[in-house]
């Protein structure tokens, strides 16, 4: 029986440890990339969900709906800075659905409008443009939601610039 003790010794260790740490500086700064990415994707999905949900349901009801910026996730007050959260409700009426704040902080999803009325046969009182852009957004990591007078939604990449 041979009695040597197995192991690794202290420069083999140093040297895996230091190897490791080369490969995670590079692989790090591209994988907060990827997850900034898809943060975007998700915050623009939610939206784009929220106005097709808002122009169906106000086709199916044959009544208007409002898809308004919220802080509180009932009340239509949020401004421009649609960050804080949304809700799809009946005007002056209750809420149908809510969306909670968006995790890049204020000034994530900014607009032109704080809210969208979708009319009977799913039209909007005005189209509009609404941005996603996060924090550390590079190169085309932003987007742009448009929706038009008809109620269509397309989203397109944009220039975080």
């Amino acid at each position: 029986m041979d009695a040597r003790q197995k192991g690794f010794t202290l420069l083999e260790l140093l040297f895996t440890i230091t190897v490791a740490a080369i490969v995670l500086s590079f692989g790090v700064p591209g994988f907060m990339s990827i997850i900034d990415n898809n943060r975007a994707v998700t915050d623009t999905n939610d939206l784009v969900t929220a106005m097709n949900l808002g122009r169906s349901e106000a086709t199916r009801r044959g009544a208007p709906l409002l898809l308004c910026s919220s802080t509180n996730g009932a009340d239509c007050n949020g401004g421009n800075d649609w960050s804080s959260g949304w809700v799809l409700r009946v005007p002056a009426g209750d809420v149908l659905r809510s969306w909670p704040a968006r995790s890049g902080g204020a000034g994530t999803v900014q607009g032109d409008v704080s809210q969208l009325q979708f009319q009977a046969r799913g039209s909007v009182s005005a189209g509009t443009v609404l941005r996603v852009r996060l924090p550390n957004c590079s190169d085309d990591q932003g987007r742009d939601i448009a929706i038009n007078a008809p109620g269509r939604v397309s989203v397109t990449r944009a220039d975080c610039g």
